[in-house]
């Protein structure tokens, strides 16, 4: 968790809501079946290299961070969550906590949940009961490989990629029931507060914040319900998937 998700928002909204610029040129589409990995929708706070201005835009990232240290691309296979607990402890996190935040947008994703008396489990859409998208905390991290990269998370020089991390904490209540970790899901102020460059002072400051003080969305403000197994296939796409079955 969280291992699947899709993203189908209307761009022009979401960036306004978030008082962000796009500037992913319309890279990506409406993808209904996204797993670890793939390039997925971000914003970010930075410094612009050219001319020295903060900016909050909407990017793209491979959903995976990684850390400088990591070797190769497959180490973010394992970095696609990061445990809101251990943020400012695990060495592949820690160093993005103070500047390196992110929110990413998800309209829903998927969780698999035991069906009685079968060995099959059954795949769940959980989304906002309102259909607005999920401003998920995150972490980037640029990781610098052997100029290999490419594609539209790549930097321009096409050896930078851009990574990113989603937030998990303990459910708690009825999301428990579905899964024992939950993305730490943002209020729009809360996104806001989380992105901002000047809102702590050191990475730990971050980490106490996001872990005890954020304004979450509530369970209460959440829907559950069983999709088609077919979404289970990294392959399938659709916005059937997101049907309730």
């Amino acid at each position: 968790m969280c291992g699947r998700f899709a993203f189908h928002q209307e761009i022009d909204a979401l960036v306004d809501d978030l008082d962000a610029v796009d500037l992913t040129d319309g890279a990506l589409t409406s993808r209904f079946n996204i797993p670890p990995t793939a390039p997925i929708h971000i914003v970010t706070e930075s410094v612009d290299r050219d001319t020295g201005e903060l900016v909050r835009a909407l990017r793209i990232a491979r959903w995976g961070l990684l850390p400088p240290f990591a070797k190769d691309e497959a180490f973010s296979s394992k970095t696609f969550n990061a445990r809101v607990e251990s943020l400012a402890d695990k060495p592949s996190f820690r160093g993005s906590l103070k500047s390196r935040r992110a929110i990413i947008p998800v309209s829903g994703y998927y969780e698999w949940t035991p069906v009685e008396g079968q060995k099959r489990k059954q795949a769940n859409m959980i989304r906002r009961a309102d259909h607005r998208p999920m401003l998920m905390a995150g972490l980037v991290a640029w990781w610098k490989g052997e100029g290999k990269n490419e594609g539209p998370a790549a930097y321009d020089d096409g050896e930078w990629l851009l990574t990113a991390t989603i937030i998990t904490a303990e459910a708690e209540g009825s999301m428990a029931q579905i899964h024992s970790r939950i993305p730490v899901i943002l209020t729009r102020d809360g996104a806001k507060e989380w992105l901002k460059q000047d809102s702590f002072e050191t990475g730990r400051e971050a980490h106490d914040w996001i872990n005890t003080q954020a304004p979450r969305v509530p369970n209460g403000d959440l829907e559950v319900y069983a999709v088609d197994p077919a979404v289970g296939n990294v392959q399938a796409q659709g916005p059937h998937l997101m049907d309730p079955v």
